[in-house]
């Protein structure tokens, strides 16, 4: 009988303080194991001869490069979704951002804190989840034929017109978001259909996870999404529009086993800037819905842009 083994944690360190916060943290976990490496040479050893179910490097560790060590993680087919958290009492964006590029997907900050770390844990797990549903999607897609493409889904539904013609009853402001992949025709031209399908709900999964609840949202396919944004102003949008550019292009998409990192085009109009009192909700809807894709059409010619429609 094969005996089942414990889920391991590989920690990279070579402090005695963060081996032994580890030490202490990982014992009262039931069901994982703890594997400590003083080296890149000793951490690649331990992923080739046991599986790694968790990753932790601390970036203090000598002689490490963190970024081109997690960069050789990913390239391991065993390691392509393992959860790699980093220690660090760097949280700049711009340092954080490149860590993410390179395969990171969290970090602890220093000085560390249980109830941070397994708060970490846990949102890794559910990390995990997703990207092996995305996976098991991907290996199950059926091939798309051209009479049953997925660019023959429906747009928007009649919620949207109705959100038009609620605002301009009640004379309250309404904004629409049309954002674009820039690098979705690539996808589908290099990895094919089902691949580009998978990647738009991966990055939808990430998306909605940044629209408020009153907000009404729509995947149009090919890479594009309308967010309409009731009672809010142009100025309120672009805070909107800026906060899902910025997020967004730190973090890193899963098509199954492949991994994208991805820029995103911005075009933003507002209901008083375009509609017409006079005209039913439909009528106001296809305006609203031309002013924002003339912005997006200007926002793709520079690509990974933001741009807003001027007043009247």
């Amino acid at each position: 009988m094969k005996l089942k083994k414990l889920p391991a944690l590989l920690l990279i360190t070579n402090s005695a303080l963060v081996r032994s916060f580890f030490e202490r943290v990982v014992d009262r976990l039931d069901d994982y194991a703890l594997i400590i490496a003083a080296s890149r040479k000793e951490a690649l050893e331990y992923l080739d001869k046991t599986h790694i179910s968790f990753i932790v490097i601390d970036d203090k560790t000598e002689n490490l490069e963190l970024t081109a060590l997690c960069q050789h993680i990913r390239t391991l087919s065993s390691y392509l979704h393992t959860p790699i958290v980093v220690i660090t009492g760097h949280l700049k964006k711009s340092f954080t951002r490149n860590l993410i590029k390179a395969g990171a997907t969290d970090f602890l900050r220093e000085p560390l804190d249980e109830d941070e770390f397994y708060l970490r844990m846990e949102m890794a797990g559910g990390a995990m989840e997703t990207q092996a549903k995305m996976a098991s999607l991907t290996r199950h897609l059926p091939t798309v034929s051209g009479g049953a493409s997925l660019a023959k889904r429906a747009f928007l539904d009649d919620r949207a017109p109705r959100m038009v013609e609620e605002a301009l009853q009640k004379k309250t402001p309404l904004t629409l978001i049309l954002l674009e992949i820039d690098q979705y025709s690539q996808v589908l031209k290099g990895r094919g259909e089902n691949v580009a399908h998978a990647l738009t709900l991966s990055f939808e999964d990430h998306l909605q996870k940044l629209m408020r609840s009153q907000d009404l949202f729509y995947n149009q396919n090919h890479g594009k999404f309308a967010i309409f944004l009731p009672r809010t102003s142009c100025k309120a949008a672009s805070f909107i529009a800026e906060n899902i550019h910025e997020t967004l292009e730190a973090e890193i998409f899963s098509a199954g086993n492949i991994r994208f990192t991805l820029t995103i085009s911005i075009g933003i109009a507002t209901l008083d800037q375009t509609g017409d009192p006079s005209k039913n909700g439909t009528v106001n809807l296809e305006r609203i819905m031309k002013g924002a894709t003339e912005c997006l059409t200007k926002a793709k010619e520079k690509t990974n842009t933001i741009v807003t429609k001027e007043s009247k």
